[in-house]
């Protein structure tokens, strides 16, 4: 059936309000303020104080809104410059409220001022003059060794733990001189305590360190020993691929002598060649022996050197016949001469009865 001109009609002026209300819906549009692409990285807890604040400072910094955490008195109401003032100020807070913990955010949610929460979280956590965390660092220091660990974990380490002690050096002078004196006797030290905690691999670099003058500074003597530890690896692997290579050789080897064993195996399981299996069907003609043909006889073309006289029933029973052959020869020239013998005897003395003379002619 058709469809109706009426149907068509509907149906167009369905199509067309359909596309008018895609084309006339509005798109979301997303704001994204500055205060809401803040993000520190770090969560402030009960133990890491030392490092949200360095990195929370920065970040403030960065936003060129640092004046509002020092120490600087905050305008009154009746000047021009409050309303900024304000406005910056929750931004700032809000900053640090947000990178609390929900148990610390608390504490300070309703302190007026970011410049009072950063003095208050100061007060709380700071412990840059406290002698225990200053023993630990220095501890930890003149401990740390690397262990079979990779040199860059051992040196952070200690850079990591460096930094903390400079925090908290309190130690102020007021002469050019004596402050650069003061740095290179810190450097100093620190190189003997990174020098002493490598592993016995760099005992040689450590003493060519030892004996420049003046000594390097941390960061070159990380560069020296950093280029010995590359030097180290590359020799290693040239070391375990030469090992590798010759396992491969002796595998290889064995392989080739198991494959010729299992050949020699195999080999031994079938006669050794198919005429020595039909050799117990020849028949000599000569000596009537079974195991080979006339043309190959011993008897005929000679006995080898390897020959066992001793082992052959053939040799054995031509040596007894040789044997009797020769003893029926000499009976019979024994028997000879003995008549002889008595003939020559006869012709002396003749014979006793003279009528039997005719017997002897």
């Amino acid at each position: 059936m058709g469809k109706s001109d009426s149907d068509v009609e509907n149906k167009s002026d369905h199509e067309i309000h359909v596309n008018e209300t895609q084309v006339t819906q509005p798109t979301p549009i997303i704001i994204k303020s500055e205060s809401s692409a803040f993000n520190a990285g770090i969560i402030l807890n009960e133990t890491n104080y030392d490092i949200w604040s360095q990195i929370l400072e920065m970040h403030i910094a960065e936003k060129e809104k640092l004046s509002l955490i020092r120490k600087k008195a905050p305008p009154t109401e009746k000047e021009d410059e409050y309303e900024k003032w304000y406005s910056d100020n929750q931004k700032v807070k809000r900053w640090l409220l947000m990178s609390m913990s929900p148990e610390i955010m608390k504490r300070y949610i309703r302190i007026p001022t970011a410049q009072e929460i950063w003095k208050a979280l100061s007060k709380a956590f700071y412990d840059g003059a406290d002698e225990l965390q200053l023993f630990t660092l220095n501890k930890r220091a003149f401990s740390a060794k690397q262990n079979g660990r990779t040199l860059s974990i051992y040196y952070g380490e200690l850079i990591e733990i460096f930094g903390e002690l400079d925090h908290r050096d309190t130690v102020v002078m007021e002469c050019a001189k004596d402050v650069e004196s003061y740095r290179k006797s810190i450097q100093r030290q620190r190189v003997h305590i990174f020098l002493a905690g490598l592993d016995g691999q760099f005992e040689q670099i450590r003493g060519e360190i030892l004996r420049k003058d003046p000594t390097p500074e941390l960061e070159e003597c990380y560069a020296l020993v950093r280029r010995e530890s590359v030097r180290h690896a590359t020799m290693k692997e040239e070391d375990e691929n030469s090992e590798a290579s010759a396992m491969a050789t002796r595998n290889k080897s064995s392989q080739i002598w198991s494959t010729q064993k299992r050949q020699d195996q195999t080999r031994s399981n079938y006669p050794k060649n198919n005429f020595a299996a039909d050799k117990s069907s020849d028949k000599c003609t000569h000596c009537n022996q079974t195991g080979h043909l006339k043309n190959r006889c011993f008897e005929i073309i000679g006995y080898p050197d390897w020959w066992d006289h001793n082992r052959d029933p053939r040799k054995r029973n031509s040596k007894k016949v040789s044997t009797a052959v020769v003893a029926e020869t000499n009976a019979g020239i024994d028997f000879i001469e003995q008549t002889s013998a008595l003939v020559g005897s006869a012709g002396n003395i003749g014979h006793p009865n003279k009528e039997d003379d005719w017997l002897w002619y």
